[in-house]
Parts: structure tokens; C-alpha cells; sequence
């Protein structure tokens, strides 16, 4: 089996040397493997889908546009 290297911050070692009982090995593994599951899922889905790429930059554009104002509407809230 190939091995990969993984960096990591000097806390998260620190955090995750309180808990030697965890095979951190098998938990990245597992993750990744979640995470490639999540993307197969997702590609699968894109395959069916009828939307174009202007599509889906027209929902990002009004997704963006819409968490802006909500974002404002919160700000105000709490400058108020």
C-alpha cells in the first residue's frame, strides 16, 4: 500500500498526542475516503444534470449577492 505524507501545525501533533489510542492513520484513510465517496456522489448527480455552467455561475452570483445582504442585515444588528 502506498504511503502519502501528511503536514501538520505543531498544536494539532500536540492535540492529537493526547489521544494515542486513535489510530490517526485509519481515521485520515477513512476521511479521505468519505471525501472521495461525497465527490463520486456528486458527480454522478452533475452527469444528470441539464444545467450549463452559466447556469450554476448565475445561482453562485445570486447565492453570493443574497448571504452579502444577510451578512449587511447582521452587521447592522449588531452595530446597532
Amino acid at each position: 500500500m502506498p504511503n502519502i505524507t501528511l503536514v501538520v501545525s505543531e498544536e494539532l501533533r500536540r492535540d492529537m498526542e493526547k489521544h494515542p489510542s486513535i489510530k490517526w492513520s485509519s481515521a485520515v484513510r477513512n476521511i479521505i475516503e468519505q471525501k472521495l465517496a461525497d465527490f463520486k456522489e456528486l458527480e454522478k448527480l452533475a452527469e444528470k444534470s441539464k444545467f450549463t455552467m452559466k447556469d450554476w455561475k448565475l445561482i453562485e452570483k445570486k447565492v453570493s449577492k443574497s448571504m452579502a445582504k444577510h451578512a449587511k442585515v447582521l452587521l447592522d444588528e449588531s452595530n446597532s
